[in-house]
């Protein structure tokens, strides 16, 4: 088989498979449990834009309303409440830290907004990681899940009394409520650090001096103003880690049942117990829940909601995790360098980015990027390091690519001699005559010392740095909002205009001209079919991705050509020497 169209058939295939499946391979997903509790008691949903809290959190849990098994019994750890601790008005709590600041609600005892101070929205507006669709429903994260009418709903309507203290970069705010009258004590504690995205959750929920379960709550979506060009890297989901993998539930694809007479679909799950964490995630951001503490229950919840945008039917999803009694808690970018901070909290916590196969080089090719653009060039455009990270991997791997390149054009100067032989045995199918080629194409490669497989190897090498670089400007953070020049406005997302995928679309064909091949005919007209499939495949890939490919294309053209000139002058010189010698033979027999 002819070495070239080996290697362009694998490069092709890699691709393909590649692509499909980041983009339409369904991931492993975790089927919805006890479906039956979801053919509960429905009341009708009022249609109003913006309900008031309290008949959100009531509609809310009409929808999820169930049938709770009957807790274990349990002793009393605690008196009965003696007196009321509430508060009379409700108000907004802020919180400054030198990451994020955050707002909380006395009402409920929820957060009502988080914004990361490092990073910003699709929009450019402060990203927010509190959506804004909590409004719908008016359940706030650090809300509790209310899974029957009844103490979680009067919870999360609750004004709470609450305490602020500030200590040495250290915050604490603490929201209590007691009832006298229904014998319920309350209390939320939250810690903040200056330098971390870890918020210490603390909390107790004691309903006739009995210690009762926490089931809290968050969601319905992580950020806000997604761009539809970003819209297949932000797929909803939630990641569950036991220690050595990740179970994984995305909420867009789980199948959803209808209410009767209502738009709205709606699914209830769970995926266990005996997690180390479970992440709330998107593509570039998370909410991580530690779990292992007290072996944390790990639930979800969505709603469907049907809307008309006046051309056709959408849906709109309400998505929440609920993780009873957890621990600390993240709530930020997922960014290598900040979840192995948290390690120690979150055992391998960098597994909540998904660099997929070749993930160890993925690794390697982001710290070389980084150091390119901190080091190197002073933080000052990500495009750039990457065209200089590329020229320095090229540097690195010029002898393996400059051998395979001479190998190959070694290979295409014996093309003749080849062909001869393929026609001196003519007969293929005979096992014989095909074992005599066999050993005479052998003793070829011997004479000439030409090693056939050294032209295609060190090219397949070089397939799991294109996917690690594929795979790492998907999912790294690092390149997100980061321009280039121009129209390149942001690495992670595709070229607006096409332009570097045409460009490198056809230094490809340039390349394929350049480069040796044995291909004749269909073969050789498929060979430069090839890199024009190639394009339209990589044309809405990230545009770092294409910019990578596009330089790397460039520097092997002027290394091709140096090669391309350097074997054309030796096959004079042994032409040259072979007339000499003919002319030399010649004259002895005269």
């Amino acid at each position: 088989m002819d070495t070239k169209k080996l290697i362009l058939a694998i490069v092709l295939s890699v691709v393909i498979i590649s692509v499909y499946q980041y983009f339409f391979m369904p991931k492993p997903e975790v089927k919805p449990q006890d479906v039956k509790h979801t053919t509960s008691l429905i009341q009708e949903k009022k249609d109003q834009e913006h309900p008031t809290e309290k008949s959100s959190t009531q509609n809310i849990s009409k929808i999820f309303s169930e049938k709770q098994q009957k807790e274990k019994v349990a002793q009393p750890v605690t008196e009965s409440v003696k007196e009321d601790l509430k508060a009379n008005k409700v108000r907004d709590i802020k919180v400054e830290t030198d990451l994020f600041y955050a707002v909380f609600t006395n009402k409920g005892a929820g957060l009502k907004s988080l914004v990361l101070k490092k990073y910003r929205d699709d929009k450019q507006n402060p990203l927010d990681l509190v959506s804004k669709k909590v409004e719908k429903f008016g359940l706030y994260p650090f809300y509790f899940f209310p899974k029957e009418e009844g103490v979680f709903d009067r919870i999360n309507n609750s004004i709470f009394y609450f305490k602020r203290f500030k200590n040495n970069g250290k915050t604490e705010l603490i929201f209590q409520y007691k009832d006298k009258t229904s014998n319920l004590n309350v209390q939320k504690k939250f810690i903040f650090m200056n330098n971390s995205y870890v918020i210490d959750v603390q909390y107790k929920v004691i309903k006739n001096g009995v210690l009762v379960d926490a089931p809290f709550v968050f969601g319905p979506d992580l950020e806000n103003n997604i761009s539809k060009a970003r819209t297949m890297q932000a797929g909803l989901k939630i990641g569950a880690y036991n220690g050595s993998s990740i179970k994984s539930v995305t909420f867009s694809k789980l199948k959803t049942e209808q209410l009767k007479g209502q738009p709205i679909e709606k699914v209830k799950g769970s995926m266990g117990r005996y997690f180390s964490w479970a992440a709330y995630e998107t593509t570039y951001f998370s909410v991580i829940f530690e779990t292992k503490v007290n072996n944390s229950l790990i639930e979800y919840s969505v709603i469907k909601e049907k809307f008309s945008d006046g051309q056709k039917i959408k849906d709109k999803l309400y998505s929440y995790i609920i993780v009873t009694n957890p621990g600390k808690v993240y709530l930020g970018p997922k960014d290598e360098k900040e979840l192995s901070k948290v390690a120690d909290i979150f055992e391998d916590a960098n597994k909540a980015i998904e660099y997929g196969w070749f993930g160890s080089i993925a690794k390697i090719m982001q710290k070389g990027i980084n150091f390119t653009y901190e080091k190197i060039l002073n933080s000052s455009n990500y495009g750039w390091a990457i065209v200089l990270f590329t020229l320095l991997l090229k540097l690195i791997l010029f002898p393996l690519t400059y051998t395979s390149s001479v190998s190959m054009a070694k290979m295409q100067t014996l093309q003749p001699k080849m062909k001869a032989l393929k026609k001196k045995y003519k007969n293929q199918k005979d096992p014989e005559q095909r074992k005599a080629m066999n050993v005479e194409m052998m003793a070829l490669y011997k004479r000439e010392k030409v090693n056939p497989a050294g032209g295609c190897l060190p090219m397949l090498l070089q397939i799991p740095l294109l996917w690690g670089l594929f795979r790492l400007l998907a999912v790294s953070i690092n390149v997100r909002h980061e321009p280039w020049i121009f129209w390149i406005k942001d690495l992670s997302l595709k070229d607006p205009l096409y332009i570097i995928p045409i460009l490198m679309g056809i230094t490809q064909i340039i390349l394929q001209k350049m480069t040796p091949s044995g291909g004749e005919g269909a073969q050789k007209k498929m060979m430069y079919i090839m890199p024009v499939v190639i394009t339209f495949i990589v044309m809405n890939m990230a545009s770092g991705l294409t910019l990578y490919w596009l330089v790397s294309n460039l520097l092997q053209l002027g290394q091709q050509y140096i090669i391309n000139e350097k074997v054309h002058k030796k096959m004079k010189e042994e032409q040259s020497k072979r007339k000499a010698t003919k002319r030399k033979k010649g004259a002895k027999n005269k």
